[in-house]
């Protein structure tokens, strides 16, 4: 069975709010030698959404430059200003990034048929792969299947879906929508733990978070499936559900798992974008024990 398991990398930051590019290339580094499939760069785990575009730049060409095409890189390049997802995504694709990410508006809310004017708009003034990003957790709401299946159907360069929603009923459909219109078109779940269900219902993986501190539990969870290997594919969901446990710890997840990354050598700092707070004592000893339980140590 096909299966591809992509990272959402987390951003590493200084006490003072400055890019810590040291500990990012390690991450990178780690992700790329345990087999991960791809890197999302600036997506929600990174903290794009508290990040100056100036930072989002230097980010983004850093990424490019230490992946150097090892494994497929998207950057996500969502904005409330639609010329300047055009500038960005540009520049990303010229700078040699694989593929652009891009969610819809998220503070006004839109309809349908507003929805597909904004993707049809964007791919026409984009020359390259573009994956949409549906997060209603956090946006406030989806993008109806219909109107995915459209864009599949206008847009060869939009290419994919990253879907993180915690059921798979949305999922599902366009995947169904996918498999009538477009075989090629790739469909992500956004949650690890929908990983199986995402595959075993004719999709593509996932882009999920925990790979960033277990790239080597996760790349085995794929060759589970390349594998046919049934237990190691139910092993993999019972591991998964345990360290899922790290979403709920912070108010925002990314400080839980960058926690986590301090706990594993992987950077100095737990430190995110203001106003997120820094992580407290008792926080990190849940960090800890769920690390514990989950296999990792």
């Amino acid at each position: 069975m096909n299966a591809s398991y992509l990272t959402p990398a987390i951003t590493f930051f200084h006490e003072d709010g400055t890019l810590d590019l040291e500990n990012q290339a390690k991450l990178f580094e780690n992700l790329v030698e345990n087999g991960m499939d791809g890197i999302l760069v600036e997506g929600s785990a990174s903290e794009f959404f508290a990040m100056s575009m100036d930072q989002r730049r230097e980010l983004a060409g850093f990424a490019v430059r230490q992946v150097n095409h090892r494994v497929k890189l998207i950057v996500n390049t969502s904005n409330m200003v639609a010329d300047e997802i055009v500038r960005f995504s540009g520049e990303c694709l010229d700078a040699g990034a694989d593929a652009v990410m891009i969610l819809p508006p998220y503070y006004a809310h839109f309809g349908a048929d507003a929805l597909l004017r904004y993707y049809d708009r964007l791919a026409r003034q984009i020359h390259g792969p573009i994956y949409i990003y549906n997060f209603p957790g956090n946006v406030g709401y989806s993008i109806p299947p219909e109107t995915l299946a459209r864009l599949m159907e206008l847009h060869e360069n939009i290419v994919g879906l990253k879907d993180t929603t915690p059921d798979m009923v949305h999922t599902r459909e366009v995947i169904k929508a996918a498999a009538a219109r477009r075989p090629d078109f790739e469909v992500y779940s956004g949650f690890d733990d929908n990983f199986a269900h995402n595959l075993l219902s004719g999709g593509s993986g996932c882009i999920g978070t925990l790979s960033n501190l277990a790239p080597e539990f996760c790349s085995a969870w794929t060759r589970a499936f390349r594998e046919n290997d049934l237990e190691g594919i139910a092993a993999g969901q019972r591991r998964a559900n345990a360290l899922m446990d790290l979403y709920s710890v912070c108010d925002q997840f990314p400080t839980a798992f960058k926690e986590a990354l301090r706990l594993r050598g992987f950077a100095v700092s737990s430190a995110s974008t203001f106003p997120a707070a820094d992580i407290t004592k008792e926080e990190s000893e849940k960090v800890l024990e769920i690390l514990r339980k989950g296999g990792i140590q």
